[in-house]
């Protein structure tokens, strides 16, 4: 019979779920670390209503870690290495603490990855850089037999590829869109210089077949108010 406290783990588990994916789709880098934040809060709960406290522990110290970067983003300035390097460090002690078996060290690696990943300002960028963890997460979930963790896991790891291959799909169709753009104007540009230059030379054309070129006074290409006449003398 499942207990209390696996039912409310399972649900602070899907609800945080929720809201990591909802972090993905936001515009700026501050939205996004806020919805980190209280994601990650939900999620480590989930893994202290189970007993799995050096897990919950860790996520946290995520917590801990996003709302840092949050902090210096919303001042406009970048986090000092320093201070991630505390993370990064507090990362990998308290998962050495507390790993039971070799497995244990991916999540150890993937809080890690995120600190480094909090340093890219593109949020297309920090997606892919979250893909690739959360499909290791869904690994290292079966591995442990954690299926439901997996399915959550699974589930954001779907949610950020949706949003990859839509990201490249609209990435493509503009490039493609400003190349065709880009052709039209110097098409129009070619067209409109023949067109000038095709005018000039029929109206030079004309003007050289006139009566200033084969005229009674033989003047050439003079008008007429400037024309001084005389007579052309006898051969």
């Amino acid at each position: 019979m499942l207990s209390v406290n696996f039912i409310i783990s399972q649900l602070l588990g899907l609800t945080s779920a929720l809201i990591l994916c909802s972090s993905y789709i936001v515009k700026n880098k501050k939205s996004f670390l806020l919805l980190g934040i209280f994601g990650d809060i939900v999620y480590g709960l989930s893994f202290v209503f189970v007993n799995s406290l050096g897990t919950g522990i860790i996520t946290l110290l995520s917590c801990l870690q996003s709302t840092a970067f949050y902090f210096f983003e919303k001042k406009n300035k970048v986090m000092p290495k320093w201070i991630a390097g505390i993370f990064a460090v507090s990362f990998v002690w308290i998962g050495a603490k507390t790993a039971s078996t070799y497995w244990d060290i991916i999540p150890i690696v993937i809080y890690v990855w995120y600190t480094f990943a909090l340093y890219i300002k593109d949020i297309e960028k920090i997606r892919i850089m979250y893909f690739i963890p959360n499909v290791i997460l869904v690994a290292y979930d079966i591995v442990v037999t954690a299926y439901a963790s997996a399915l959550e896991d699974g589930f954001e790891a779907t949610f950020l590829a949706v949003l990859i291959v839509t990201d490249y799909a609209k990435s493509s169709k503009l490039k493609i869109n400003l190349r065709k753009s880009a052709t039209l104007k110097s098409n129009s540009k070619s067209t409109l210089f023949w067109g000038v230059k095709d005018n000039l030379q029929s109206t030079k054309s004309a003007f050289e077949t006139s009566d200033n070129h084969n005229g009674k006074y033989g003047m050439h290409l003079v008008p007429r108010f400037l024309k001084i006449e005389y007579p052309i003398p006898p051969s």
